[in-house]
């Protein structure tokens, strides 16, 4: 019995030192990056040049800064057939303009951990996994996973995925890089298994445009009151925006 007691007190201080050791943030973030095989490295090198100047974004930095807690924590995850795990794992707390360009210099230069098949459902589950874990040094219940890619994966386990996270208060968005300015193909998958009921998607028109989406998506997600827009709303100015570039290459 006495052991018992003991055993239950330990835990109940590990569980009260966690607590205490985390940092109040206004946002919990998971950036879920694809580094398939469908991704060259030139492309892998556009999505990290994209999501770190996207950081360096004045209005996005006004963004992290201007909250109730003038901070939030990231992270990364990478995933092909499997995730992997990295330094990145570990939320960084972004509370000043140098932590963010700091943050945003790390993305710029981060060695990419692999490459092979396309699961977006393990890198979901990863990213689920540390949000929601009891050391993940962060503490807010407003927890957003941001997944990125140019493919797709098993319906069924992506959806079962999506709707773990979404149990835990998870708000999961996608970014869909499609292949050409007319495609819907990518959008629509994510749409339809990868993103959570109150979630969007934004499209990009390949990775050249990944920089501009990207952004665009950290602009809401950062954003007071993390506003999420009307269904399709980003989808939707995205494919304009690839119409409106494809329309100007024609002249």
């Amino acid at each position: 019995m006495n052991k018992l007691k003991k055993f239950l007190a330990a835990l109940s201080f590990s569980a009260l030192a966690s607590t205490a050791s985390a940092v109040p943030v206004d946002l919990g973030l998971s950036l879920v990056i694809d580094v398939s095989g469908s991704v060259d490295n030139t492309e892998y090198n556009l999505q990290m040049d994209g999501y770190a100047n996207a950081f360096r974004s004045a209005a996005v930095q006004a963004n992290i800064l201007g909250g109730a807690n003038g901070q939030i924590g990231v992270n990364v995850v990478f995933f092909d057939s499997n995730f992997y795990s990295t330094s990145l794992d570990t939320f960084a707390i972004l509370d000043s303009t140098s932590a963010i360009n700091a943050f945003a210099d790390i993305l710029d230069a981060f060695v990419r951990p692999g490459s092979g098949g396309t699961d977006i459902y393990d890198g979901v589950n990863r990213a689920t996994a540390l949000l929601t874990s009891a050391t993940s040094g962060i503490e807010t219940t407003n927890l957003v996973m941001d997944v990125s890619g140019d493919g797709t994966s098993s319906a069924s386990l992506t959806q079962a995925a999506r709707d773990a996270a979404a149990a835990l208060n998870i708000v999961v968005n996608g970014l869909a890089i499609e292949s050409s300015a007319t495609s819907t193909f990518i959008t629509d998958f994510y749409r339809n298994n990868v993103i959570s009921s109150d979630g969007f998607v934004v499209t990009a028109a390949g990775f050249d445009d990944f920089q501009r989406a990207v952004e665009q998506k950290l602009l809401v997600e950062t954003g007071p009151g993390n506003q999420i827009p009307l269904p399709g709303t980003l989808a939707l100015l995205g494919l304009g925006l690839m119409g409106l570039a494809a329309a100007r290459k024609r002249l």
